[in-house]
């Protein structure tokens, strides 16, 4: 089959869109699909347009066997205008991607957030006359709804209509987890049209990267510290801040404990300076901040830390679940899961780690003390997790499924021509 994908990140931009389908495609490439990516400049999450993309329109782009349409769009970093404006811009640019430029393809597959992605979708499925399938890993608009960033009762009804177009429009639905499934069914997607395609991690490309030299951003590291490593995105959601107030519990109360660890926050992200400024409040000596890596970067960091932490503010929605745990399982080094809702009761099935509550620095302080007075049960937990993500969150498993729902339309080309 012909495939395109319509996703607003795409490598090197970070997250898990980008990565997901980056993976996806490298998978679908292999059972001998072909893969176009219509995306955007590159610039998440800083929300600056890398520096060799800047000026550019539209470029064309062959990564891993994959054929990648970059298409222009608006820099946005902090304001929701900002963000308003780079989803629209992309909308744009990617509708006028889809029809002037000469791509085939028998299916479409449109991955959100943002769900504007989901018009393009739409509308390079009315282009071809093929089947879409919307892929999504936040129900919109309630997502920002109970985030309240949106409350304009106007507004919410037009993106609730917009959304039922893209679901009525679909072919099929694929959601991250099964409580978004359910959802989905509440609102009135028809369950025929609906699947769980959780996120996951390629086992495989994760061990051969993460056996690769550490770059040199690296070597200010302590080599004699444990490291508990944060690594993605700095922004509001993530609530990083009580990893930072569990470091100062730490100082404060067990300070030869604390002398051991070493907090190393990797990425980039608008709360950056934010979290860096607090940490200097707090007079952390041992907290390290360091820029944006390659992804083999940050899963050799993984595999050479002494724990991963993943946190999440508190919020009403249980039915999310980072993709940056399956990675950090993967690693076979414990996770403290900062967090609640389906992904600690992932962390809790896999046996890979500590759950604490989500925003309370003690629990967290207290799981880290406890690593650090037991690593072999640091130990022991990693090996849990790995065993669980091998056997359940390979992404190169959940690519073939996602690969069996696409061929199981009707493909009117068994041999694909070549890409103009």
């Amino acid at each position: 089959m012909r495939i395109l994908v319509v996703s607003l990140y795409f490598p090197p931009d970070m997250g898990a869109p980008a990565g997901r389908f980056y993976d996806y495609a490298r998978q679908w490439i292999r059972r001998g699909h072909s893969v176009t990516v219509i995306t955007g400049l590159p610039h998440f999450p800083a929300g600056i347009i890398h520096d060799e993309y800047r000026g550019v329109f539209y470029r064309r782009e062959t990564l891993d066997g994959i054929d990648v349409r970059r298409c222009w769009l608006l820099s946005a970093r902090r304001r929701s205008l900002a963000k308003a404006l780079n989803y629209g811009s992309f909308l744009i640019s990617s509708i006028l991607c889809v029809l002037f430029a000469p791509i085939q393809y028998d299916v479409v597959v449109a991955t959100s957030p943002p769900p504007t992605v989901g018009i393009s979708g739409v509308v390079a499925s009315w282009r071809r006359r093929v089947p879409l399938v919307f892929d999504i890993r936040d129900i919109w608009p309630e997502a920002i709804v109970q985030s309240g960033r949106l409350t304009n009762p106007l507004l919410i009804r037009l993106f609730e209509g917009t959304a039922h177009f893209i679901y009525r429009s679909a072919a099929r639905v694929t959601a991250v987890t099964e409580g978004w499934v359910e959802r989905l069914r509440e609102i009135g997607v028809p369950n025929e049209k609906l699947a769980a395609l959780p996120n996951g991690v390629d086992v495989r490309a994760f061990d051969s990267q993460a056996e690769e030299p550490l770059p040199a951003a690296l070597d200010i590291l302590d080599p004699e510290a444990c490291w508990f490593t944060y690594a993605g995105i700095f922004n509001t959601p993530q609530g990083l801040e009580v990893i930072l107030e569990a470091a100062a519990l730490l100082r404060d109360r067990e300070p030869v404990e604390y002398h051991k660890a070493q907090f190393v926050f990797v990425g980039e992200g608008p709360t950056h300076d934010v979290l860096e400024e607090r940490s200097r409040e707090l007079g952390l000596d041992r907290v390290v901040f360091i820029p944006r890596q390659p992804r083999a970067a940050i899963f050799g960091l993984l595999r050479r830390s002494f724990a991963v932490i993943v946190s999440l503010r508190p919020r009403k929605d249980t039915s999310t679940v980072p993709s940056k745990i399956y990675e950090s399982l993967a690693s076979s080094r414990p996770v403290l899961f900062s967090a609640g809702g389906e992904g600690a009761e992932t962390i809790r099935q896999a046996g890979g780690g500590v759950v604490c509550s989500p925003g309370d620095p003690e629990p967290l302080f207290s799981a880290i003390l406890d690593y650090l007075k037991d690593p072999d049960r640091a130990l022991s937990d990693g090996a849990s997790g790995r065993r669980y993500v091998e056997a359940h969150y390979d992404r190169s498993r959940i690519a073939d499924e996602f690969a069996e729902l696409l061929e199981g339309f009707e493909c009117p080309s068994a041999n694909p021509p070549k890409r103009a």
